[in-house]
């Protein structure tokens, strides 16, 4: 238990973000992929995701 205490205790707030550094697309597949194994209350995973990746979609 201690090692997850103490990875909630470190916690980092972004202040800014760097606008031209971009997430690779093998990361991006990967936290996709985990997003959709996410559990939830009634376990048939009903997950639906929006995700905008381009300035018209973040309008």
């Amino acid at each position: 238990m201690k090692n997850i205490t103490e990875a909630m205790n470190w916690r980092y707030s972004t202040k800014e973000f760097d606008t031209d550094k971009k997430i690779s697309t093998e990361d991006f597949q990967s936290l996709k992929d985990i997003l959709r194994l996410s559990p939830s209350s009634t376990n048939i995973q009903p997950w639906h995701f929006v995700i905008a990746d381009d300035e018209a979609g973040k309008a």
